[in-house]
């Protein structure tokens, strides 16, 4: 958490020094600014994800309604198609995550979030979920290459999708490329695409890892993709300056898609609201 602080504090120091004086349209720094602001003042969150992400050669879609505290973290999912609920709340349960299945009525399973049974078919862990880890990303992204900001970003004017009026942001990166990586010791494909700002799942599918979720040989060679996705398209809402969609491609066409859905920050959960005691909950 401290680190994405910084990054924002960081990016906001930037745009300070270089921005233009305000006018009734933002420009393209200034939404990105605020939007990144606005992430950072989230404290709690909750939405309906809509997800549509490509695994192997096909398109899977997905829909949950996702509950978040970010500090302390603590995490509630639930997946009504397929009648599963997650809980994990730091410092609780040894790491693990609370799985119920409407197909194990019966039975709660104790599940790390970093293994194969919550990974599986998965582009992200339940730890990179709603606009924090959109902002990580694109914070990240900027740090690494600051003077080339208009280089990447565009505006591309106001839209209205789902009856909200949005800011229309285009992020391109036509040097998108693979280059090989040599592992370290200790480091697993989660920890290097963390490290590179990348995709995690890529890294697998195209190293023939996907399967695996361990500690990987020190010294083998993968290749990686640099950076996340060669074009990105964000609509941002004008009212919250959150991101409300987002959409990712590379240089097999769209990679995955999110929409956040009647999402609202900062509301205040009771006091059960992240215990497997709650008895909305079915644990």
């Amino acid at each position: 958490m401290k680190k994405y602080i910084l990054l924002f504090l960081i990016i906001a120091a930037m745009f300070f020094v270089g921005a233009n004086t305000p006018s009734n349209t933002p420009t393209c720094r200034e939404i990105i600014e605020r939007m990144l602001d606005s992430i950072r003042l989230i404290k709690t969150q909750t939405y309906t994800v809509k997800s549509i992400e490509r695994v192997g050669k096909h398109l899977l879609f997905a829909e949950a309604d996702i509950k978040m505290n970010l500090n302390p973290k603590k995490i509630y999912l639930k997946n009504q198609e397929k009648g599963i609920e997650v809980l994990w709340v730091s410092g609780e349960n040894k790491g693990n995550a609370l799985v119920r299945a409407r197909s194990l009525p019966m039975m709660n399973l104790d599940l790390d979030p970093y293994g194969s049974l919550m990974r599986k078919d998965q582009h992200h862990t339940i730890f990179d979920l709603g606009t924090p880890y959109v902002g990580s990303v694109i914070a990240n992204t900027i740090v690494k290459a600051p003077k080339d900001f208009d280089k990447h970003f565009a505006y591309a004017g106001v839209l209205v999708w789902n009856k909200i009026e949005c800011y229309q942001i285009v992020v391109n990166y036509p040097d998108y490329k693979y280059i090989e990586y040599i592992v370290g010791k200790g480091e697993t494909v989660t920890s290097i695409a963390y490290k590179l700002n990348t995709s995690d799942y890529k890294i697998r599918s195209k190293n023939n890892l996907s399967s695996y979720f361990g500690t990987i040989k020190e010294g083998k060679k993968l290749l990686i993709p640099i950076p996340y996705s060669n074009k990105g398209i964000l609509y941002i809402d004008k009212n919250s300056f959150l991101p409300i969609n987002v959409k990712i491609y590379d240089e097999e066409g769209l990679y995955e898609a999110y929409e956040f859905l009647n999402m609202k920050v900062n509301v205040k959960f009771a006091s059960d609201e992240f215990s497997r005691n709650n008895k909305a909950y079915g644990f």
